[in-house]
């Protein structure tokens, strides 16, 4: 079957037999594809028959079909004529990884985050009283906002087709008594999803088979014949059809890295990196750490594997926490351990962690509580779009009262604060890091400030992070090309700022910040505010840094060049701040 141009229209008219080659087709093409261009394929994987058996029964995009993370909806953009595209995806000016709106009138909300849709279907309920759908799921019925949703829609008895998606795991296994867990398991029988959902004002209809047309399609008739609320509860298997991801017992391949994400652009790399990743070095610490100190808890919120912290949760079980896809409780109840004397480490991404922020602000800081955030992925994310990218985090972080943050960029850097945090009595520590390899720490002093990483007199360059390859590059091309002599100052702590780096850069005839972060946050306000409170003369300044707008997909070295924060960035931004040809 053609999967380049399908419609709607063309999938209602199929019928049964039919509609298993479509599912066939498609799962052999997901398999193929998103094994070149990376992305989450087991997760689509889990959803091929029920996503068309939606689009049978409901008229979008008049209808919406909103697909609550939509990592969920590849099958979903195949069915809405989009299959062709899938030789850019995920690629940059190409198809976007999550719906997009500006992509197709069928996509309704473009997020990597979750347990939004609900409340975005009461909204568009309200607003205009079309049917909508909602597929929820993998994972994301942890998150509390989904909940308030549900209760509101109850409550004013709206039309609404929640989809529970229930493949019992999110990236790992579910940690909800809601699931009835993975298809493959013994079946649990227990009456709790429908005892809950009908307190809460909704029908119930299931568990269905979701990988069965027959029971789909029949249940979906049913709940079309309901005038209020209805939850259809969907069993599927994640990772369906690929016998690599059905035999991943960590996350069924919940996503792949792919063949092709290579960068068209050159990468600096002046410095030496170590022989580990992040998440290796972050695995090793914790584990030694906690097997001194039992006052060490580590939280997280549905990503282990990602975050490396299987092996914590293989020794240490009682004191490891997956509270599922719900950051909110993560930092809540981090806040509660650090009262009763423990030292909680929870490990998020950054664009995660925005959604803990209101009780990392008023739970753990104005408590002066003694919590550690470990926050990977900061800056450019890659392909998934503009939720995914960690680059507003520093900027939101540096408002909170008596939160430090840092940026270390070796794995001495990140036992040095980690040791540091875990080992106080009061007050939060963030530290951050991209999703690139550390630095080797050979030859570079261990500092928890400042690092002092080449001396000059004309310029200085303050960077932090993934960016410190970037500064040393550009410094090597002002001297080789334009004879400019340059400091290049690694900025550990962020915040608090660290006075002595701006009195030190302030001696040079211009300063530039280096930031994979959002303009106008970071180390260049700081700079800015450190001059104004400073006698003349001040040197010329600049910041480069990626612009104050939501970020496109596409592959983070090209997203970092577009925005012209690379080598070449670096030294145009120094030849107009010095006045060189």
């Amino acid at each position: 079957m053609d999967l380049n141009h399908l419609t709607p229209d063309a999938v209602r008219e199929l019928d049964l037999v039919e509609c298993e080659q479509l599912a066939a087709d498609i799962r052999e093409f997901l398999i193929s594809q998103v094994n070149i261009s990376g992305g989450h394929l087991g997760a689509n994987l889990g959803v091929v028959e029920l996503t068309i058996a939606l689009h049978r029964a409901f008229d979008s995009p008049t209808e919406r079909i909103i697909f609550d993370i939509g990592h969920q909806a590849y099958t979903h953009k195949i069915l809405t004529g989009r299959g062709a595209q899938f030789t850019t995806f995920r690629q940059r000016e190409g198809m976007s990884g999550f719906p997009s709106r500006a992509e197709s009138a069928h996509d309704v909300l473009e997020s990597s985050h979750s347990s939004t849709s609900p409340a975005w279907a009461l909204g568009i309920n309200l607003a205009d009283r079309t049917r909508c759908a909602v597929v929820i799921g993998d994972g994301a019925l942890t998150g509390g906002v989904a909940y308030e949703a549900l209760n509101a829609i109850g409550v004013r008895r709206r039309p609404v087709t929640v989809v529970f998606n229930d493949n019992g795991r999110s990236y790992a296994r579910t940690p909800s008594l809601l699931t009835l867990g993975e298809p493959q398991e013994s079946p649990q029988v227990h009456e709790s999803a429908e005892m809950f959902f009908t307190a809460l004002g909704f029908a119930y209809v299931g568990p269905v088979a979701g990988h069965d047309f027959g029971e789909l399609e029949a249940a979906f008739k049913k709940a079309e014949s309901i005038a209020g609320p209805v939850v259809v509860h969907v069993r599927t298997q994640k990772g369906l059809g690929w016998d690599k991801a059905e035999q991943d017992e960590v996350m069924r391949l919940h996503q792949v890295p792919g063949t092709v994400a290579v960068p068209s652009v050159p990468i600096d790399a002046p410095v030496p990196t170590a022989k580990d990743a992040w998440g290796a070095s972050l695995s090793d610490l914790l584990c030694e750490m906690a097997e001194n100190d039992e006052r060490i808890h580590v939280i997280t919120a549905a990503m282990p594997d990602l975050l490396c912290l299987l092996e914590f949760q293989r020794r240490f079980p009682e004191r490891y926490h997956d509270v599922g896809i719900s950051e909110q409780l993560a930092v809540s109840m981090a806040a509660g351990l650090a009262a009763q004397g423990a030292r909680p480490v929870f490990a998020v991404f950054a664009t995660f962690l925005t959604r803990g922020l209101d009780q990392l602000l008023n739970d753990v800081a104005l408590h002066e509580l003694p919590v550690t955030f470990v926050v990977d992925r900061g800056g450019v994310a890659g392909g998934d779009g503009a939720s995914s990218h960690g680059i507003y985090d520093i900027g939101l972080l540096r408002m909170v009262p008596g939160l430090e943050i840092y940026a270390p960029s070796t794995p001495g850097q990140l036992e040095q604060i980690l040791r540091t945090a875990v080992g106080r009595d009061k007050g939060p520590v963030a530290l951050r890091y991209a999703k690139w390899k550390p630095l080797d720490d050979t030859g570079t002093p261990v500092a928890s400030d400042t690092v002092l990483r080449q001396r000059g007199t004309d310029l200085c360059l303050l960077a932090h992070g993934a960016m410190i390859q970037t500064a040393m590059a550009a410094a090597a091309v002002l001297e080789r090309d334009y004879s400019v002599s340059t400091t290049v100052r690694e900025v550990v702590r962020l915040r608090p700022s660290v006075p002595e780096a701006f009195a030190d850069a302030a001696t040079h005839r211009a300063v530039i910040t280096v930031e994979d972060l959002s303009e106008g946050s970071g180390l260049y306000p700081d700079l800015l505010a450190h001059l104004a409170e400073s006698p003349g003369p001040h040197p010329a300044t600049a910041q480069v840094a990626l612009p104050a707008a939501f970020l496109p997909w596409g592959i983070r070295e090209d997203l970092l060049a577009e925005s012209g924060v690379n080598t070449t960035g670096v030294v145009t931004k120094a030849r107009t701040l010095l006045d060189l040809p």
